[in-house]
């Protein structure tokens, strides 16, 4: 092929329109492209990091808002339990009175509670103490509470005292007797206010 034909050839395909790129139909449309998570993956990931927030928050409320107790003194051969105690420094607490507690209901709602208060260990008597009784029904807590009732010495028996109170009505009731001086006790006595006297 000599060099005039040649250039000839490429004459004639400099004067043909040069084909046009393909145009993408405004009709189609575009594949979608995939963001790694579906809408539901998206409000579990959500969910979970509010949630460690949360749990932060509180977590970090709960620390400032707690103080720490120190613990007592290890003593050796003692249970951990006893170490916490009102006498944490030896392992002793404050001995406690004895109460040995007798309730009767004398009618209309009349009731009469009665109190042994002795040493420990050698039960002698306890005179001149601070005695107080509560009652409670049983049916309803803290609804007819009554008390501190404050209990007097039986004259000519030392270390016994007594009170006499009227609860609100029939049902068993919880009796409480407390010492506060010179032995903090405490004892406690059930007893079953029957039907009101009829007059």
């Amino acid at each position: 092929m000599s060099l005039k034909s040649r250039v000839k050839g490429s004459d004639e395909t400099l004067g043909k329109p040069v084909p046009a790129r393909r145009q993408a139909r405004p009709d189609r449309r575009r594949p979608a492209t995939s963001t790694g998570l579906s809408p539901l993956g998206q409000g579990l990931v959500l969910g979970v990091c509010v949630g460690m927030t949360l749990a932060l928050g509180i977590g970090v409320i709960g620390f400032l808002v707690t103080r720490p107790t120190a613990a007592g003194p290890a003593v050796a051969g003692q249970p951990v339990a006893d170490q916490g105690s009102a006498g944490a420094t030896k392992g002793e607490r404050s001995p406690a009175a004895s109460i040995d507690v007798t309730a009767t209901h004398l009618g209309d709602l009349q009731v009469r509670i009665v109190a042994r208060v002795s040493a420990p260990g050698s039960y002698d008597p306890i005179t001149k103490a601070q005695v107080v009784a509560w009652t409670d029904m049983v049916a309803m807590p803290m609804a007819h509470r009554q008390g501190p009732i404050t209990m007097t010495e039986v004259p000519g028996r030392p270390g016994t005292y007594q009170a006499f109170t009227k609860v609100a009505m029939v049902g068993e009731y919880n009796l409480t007797v407390e010492t506060l001086q010179p032995m903090p006790s405490r004892a406690d006595r059930r007893l079953d206010v029957g039907e009101v006297a009829k007059g």
